[in-house]
């Protein structure tokens, strides 16, 4: 066949196999339809991690562009996706946004986990009007963990995505926070999802069957330990 020719059949168009489904919300954002997308497995698409921003889901202030918010596929049924929150951060732009000469960037990063078992890695950042010493420093970050160690574990998974990503947390924490030093910003910078009460009980299940038992490992001693028969003369 000579260079460029076309080959017989029909070209297979991928896009008319594939479904639509809507994605919504978490139900920490009210649950409603957020995106529509093409999957090509509805199976398959379970799981899957969807983009979105602030301003994408609540639609009130353009400023909340600056934050992404990170959902995934959690079921699918009759083409509409149900969701669970994954995670946050800020967006890069804003982040060099708040970096300025002669003034210290502070940040803390610790798990913490929901009344209703959902472990979340939490990145705290704060931003002061002034260079701070190491002593400031680590202070700021005791007092952040502190108030989130008393306050998440009190917290339903909805009601943290809600405190986290909707500024509440991060007022709380400039109340305590500036009682120490003069601070430009200090807030929620990254949460991600670590594991669920769910997630929890299938790995302890799964050390557990590969734990051998100890009825298991006499046994296998026994068998070990004995000595081999003599044949008879």
């Amino acid at each position: 066949m000579a260079k460029g020719a076309k080959r017989g059949g029909r070209v297979r168009d991928k896009w008319r196999d594939k479904q639509w489904i809507v994605i919504n919300a978490p139900s920490a954002f009210g649950g409603g339809a957020l995106n529509y997308v093409p999957v090509t497995d509805a199976d398959h698409a379970k799981k899957r991690v969807i983009e979105n921003t602030m301003f994408d889901i609540l639609k009130q202030d353009p400023t909340q562009h600056q934050t992404k918010v990170f959902i995934q596929i959690d079921r699918i049924n009759e083409g509409i996706a149900t969701t669970i929150f994954k995670g946050h951060e800020y967006a890069k732009e804003f982040l060099r946004s708040l970096v300025r000469r002669a003034s210290s960037m502070n940040d803390d990063v610790h798990d913490y986990t929901t009344i209703d078992g959902y472990t979340f890695r939490v990145d705290v950042i704060a931003f002061s009007q002034r260079r701070l010493n190491t002593s400031k420093r680590h202070e700021i970050r005791m007092i952040a963990r502190k108030l989130l160690s008393d306050k998440i574990p009190k917290l339903t998974i909805d009601q943290f995505v809600q405190e986290a990503t909707m500024g509440k947390m991060g007022a709380d924490l400039l109340t305590e926070a500036k009682k120490v030093a003069s601070l430009r910003h200090i807030g929620i910078k990254k949460t991600k999802l670590i594991s669920t009460s769910e997630t929890r009980a299938i790995q302890e299940a799964k050390v557990i069957e590969t734990v051998p038992s100890p009825v298991e490992e006499e046994g296998e001693n026994e068998v070990a330990e004995e000595p081999p028969s003599e044949s008879l003369q």
